[in-house]
């Protein structure tokens, strides 16, 4: 977070739900949604560059980072109630950018809010029924090495701190408190997605397997796919030059 606020962005919050604020109000607003386990501050290598260009908003979603609730299940609705009580006041249109869980959450949220989107960016997005391509907890310090190279790629060194702070999350994660997953699965409702969407994954992506972004691309009407190489799960973190090449072209 305090890579946020050195480059400028004003922590605020609504209604339990913290969220930083950058670039001048009259731009086009542009949201940063993390995934599971994550927070804002997870987008510090692309959200200064953005906001020279957008308004950019990039909440934690509830049980993440600074924003409530701190214990107790996180509901799907909920987050997407909370996202809903940040950007009521944003301005309209504005584009949805979410990673992994903050993707699931994105197409929720335009499905809900279709009005207010005017675009989405679904970046190694969750959400589907198919089956993941990684574990998400870690019993083992080798089992962790597994996952961590899921998420940043087959030749990530991780230090020793990620896989103490992986093995501890098999205990006390907000993933372990996510609930109503399987009435929120969005298989059945892409078609009545209809913002123009983009699909970006990660080449070395363990987690989220290219099928789960095809399905993606196939099920949206119209939809691109973008892949990213170089970059794994969280693409906007392990290859933001690229990112930010790709984010240019779509929007």
């Amino acid at each position: 977070m305090t890579a946020l606020a050195n480059a400028g962005f004003v922590r605020a919050e609504v209604d339990g739900t913290t969220y930083f604020s950058g670039g001048q109000a009259l731009l086009p607003v542009l949201v940063l949604v993390h995934g599971v386990n994550d927070h804002a501050g997870s987008w510090f290598l692309v959200a200064p560059t953005l906001a020279r260009t957008h308004r950019v908003i990039i909440p934690d979603l509830p049980g993440h980072g600074e924003s409530d609730p701190r214990e107790g299940p996180l509901p799907i609705s909920l987050m997407v109630d909370r996202l809903h009580a940040v950007l009521r006041n944003a301005g309209v249109p504005i584009t949805l950018v979410g990673n992994s869980l903050g993707g699931w959450l994105s197409m929720l949220y335009a499905l809900k809010h279709p009005q207010d989107v005017s675009r989405l960016i679904l970046e190694s997005a969750g959400g589907l029924s198919l089956p993941l391509g990684s574990p998400t907890t870690a019993r083992t310090r080798d089992e962790a090495l597994v996952i961590l190279r899921n998420v940043h790629g087959p030749r990530f060194e991780p230090p020793e701190w990620a896989i103490d702070a992986l093995l501890q999350r098999a205990i006390s994660s907000p993933m372990l408190r996510v609930t109503e997953i399987p009435e929120h699965l969005v298989d059945g409702r892409l078609g009545e997605i209809h913002a123009p969407t983009a699909v970006i994954w990660g080449a070395d992506d363990g987690v989220v397997p290219r099928a789960y972004a095809e399905a993606l691309q196939r099920g949206i009407e119209n939809a691109t796919l973008h892949v990213i190489e170089g970059a794994a799960h969280i693409p906007h973190l392990q290859q933001p030059e690229r990112f930010l090449q790709c984010l240019t072209s779509i929007c």
